[in-house]
C-alpha cells in the first residue's frame, strides 16, 4: 500500500481514508465514528497475557497529528482500581518509559528492517478510570515516509508491547511481584539483559 504525497499530504481526512483502506486490506476489525468532532477508529486486539485476553485501542485523526492509544480493557482497570500497589505500579511505569523501547518489525516478512521509530508513553490515566494506556502522537508527514512501519505500529506493536508487559504490570497490581521483581523480569524477558 502506498500513501503518495499527493494523496496523503498532512490532511487528517486523507490519513483516515488510507488507514481505513489498510485496515480493510488486512482484515483488521474496527469501528469508525466521530469523537470530539474528529474521525476515530476503535479496535480490539487479542492479547493472551492481558486480563480477559484482549486490549482495546483508538486512533483519532486531528488536524496536524493522529493520536493513537492502546489500553488494557475494563477488567484490567478494575484490577488497578482495587489494587493497593498503585505506587509500585507508578514506579514500574516510570522504568518502562525510561528503558523499554522495543524494535518494530514486520513479523518476519522482511519488508523492512527492525528499528525503533516511535517512543510511546505508558501511564495510568488521571480520570479515575484506572486505565493503563500507551499513547503516541503520529506526525502525518513521517507516517507517509514510513507507511508500512506506522500501520504495523498502530495495529501490532502497541498491543504486543502491552501483552508482553501484562504479566509484570498485573503481577505488581495483584501483589504477586514487587516493583523490583517486575523490573528484573522485564530486563531479562523483554530487554534480554543478562546478569
Amino acid at each position: 500500500h502506498s500513501y503518495s504525497k499527493k494523496r496523503f499530504g498532512n490532511d487528517s481526512k486523507r490519513a483516515a481514508y488510507w488507514m481505513e483502506k489498510y485496515l480493510r486490506s488486512f482484515s483488521v476489525p474496527y469501528k469508525k465514528d466521530i469523537d470530539h468532532g474528529v474521525t476515530r477508529f476503535t479496535f480490539v486486539f487479542m492479547c493472551e497475557n492481558a486480563p480477559g485476553g484482549f486490549t482495546e485501542g483508538c486512533i483519532w485523526f486531528f488536524d496536524k497529528v493522529a493520536e493513537t492509544r492502546v489500553y488494557y480493557n475494563q477488567m484490567g482497570a478494575d484490577i488497578c482500581k482495587r489494587s493497593e500497589a498503585r505506587q509500585d505500579l507508578l514506579r514500574l511505569l516510570n522504568f518502562i518509559n525510561a528503558r523499554v523501547f522495543m524494535e518494530l518489525n514486520d513479523g518476519g516478512n522482511r519488508w523492512y528492517d527492525p528499528q525503533i521509530l516511535y517512543t510511546p508513553r505508558i501511564y495510568l490515566t488521571e480520570d479515575d478510570g484506572y486505565d493503563i494506556s500507551i499513547t503516541t502522537m503520529l506526525n502525518y508527514r513521517f507516517w507517509r515516509t514510513a507507511e508500512s512501519e506506522t500501520d504495523d505500529y498502530i495495529t501490532a506493536y502497541q498491543p504486543e508491547l502491552l501483552d508482553k508487559l501484562a504479566p509484570f504490570i498485573f503481577g505488581v497490581l495483584k501483589g504477586e511481584l514487587t516493583a523490583e521483581d517486575a523490573i528484573s523480569g522485564i530486563e531479562h524477558d523483554i530487554l534480554n539483559e543478562v546478569e
